[in-house]
This record gives C-alpha cells, structure tokens and sequence, in this order.
C-alpha cells in the first residue's frame, strides 16, 4: 500500500534530529530508520545506497544495505527523500527539499550540487520560448570534474 507523502520539504524545515523528524511524519522512529536519516542529515548532499550505509553503521554497525534500500523506499514515500538518476553510475539520494541539479565525473564520480541559481535564467528562457517547464535535479549532469580535467 502507498502512503501519500506527508509534507512538502520545500516549505518545512527539517530538523537536524533523525528520531524527531521520523515521529514528525507519523513514521515509527525505528534504530535503522533513524541511523539512514541521520547519515542523510550528516552528510547533506546526494548520496548512493553503499556509501549511505557505510555513513549509517557508524551509529548502527548491523545495519545491512538491503535495510538501507527498504528505509530509503519508506522516507520517499514519506516525503523526506527523493532520488536523482546519476547516468551510468548508481541512483542517488539526498533529503527532500533540495532541487539543486547534481553533476556527477563521468571519470571518477564526484558529485557535486550546483545551486538553482546557476541555472535558473535557463529555465526561465526555455518555459518563455516553448512554454515548457522543467524541473531538474531528478536526473544528474555528467561532466569531468576539475580534478579529472587536470589528468587528462
């Protein structure tokens, strides 16, 4: 059974407390779920599954990836995460309420944000010249980051 989303992000602030946020969206505040959230909350930016549950067992050292997948799947039907397509590499989590779009290193897989302010004017000119809107940050930029640019 799908829940519907408890609260828009865009518009609540989020608690830098895992458990309170959990008990905020009427979401049992489970050792797992708060040690996900809490690794999400620390590390503030997208983020694959694997490295999410490397960050997550440091507060719960059992916690396996397939529980991370399962809270993942419980805190976007919450609301409180969304995820980003990140080309030929892994999806991509991070807390909701963040609509930077996300460029990602063809050659080593940085991620980085890049702020709405970045891109913004183009939306506008696209939605001005064909009447369409887009919403980026579902899916990810690729590119070569600085780092990568100097190797080559």
């Amino acid at each position: 059974m799908r829940r519907e989303p408890k609260a828009d992000l865009d518009t609540t602030p989020i608690p830098h407390d895992a458990e309170a946020l959990l008990q905020q969206f009427g979401c049992r505040a489970t050792r797992p779920r708060v040690a996900v959230l809490d690794a999400l909350i620390r590390h503030d930016g997208p983020i694959d599954a694997t490295t999410l549950t490397e960050l997550a067992q440091a507060n719960e050292p059992s916690i396996h990836e397939a529980t991370v997948y399962r809270t993942i799947g419980v805190l976007s039907e919450l609301g409180l995460v969304n995820h980003v397509h990140a080309g030929h590499g892994p999806s991509l989590v991070r807390l909701a309420g963040n609509n930077d779009l996300v460029a990602v290193c063809q050659d080593c897989g940085a991620i980085a944000d890049i702020p709405q302010a970045a891109f913004g004017p183009m939306i506008k000119a696209v939605e001005r010249e064909s009447g369409f809107v887009l919403e980026p940050g579902h899916f990810a930029l690729e590119g070569v980051c600085a780092d990568c640019l100097e190797l080559r």
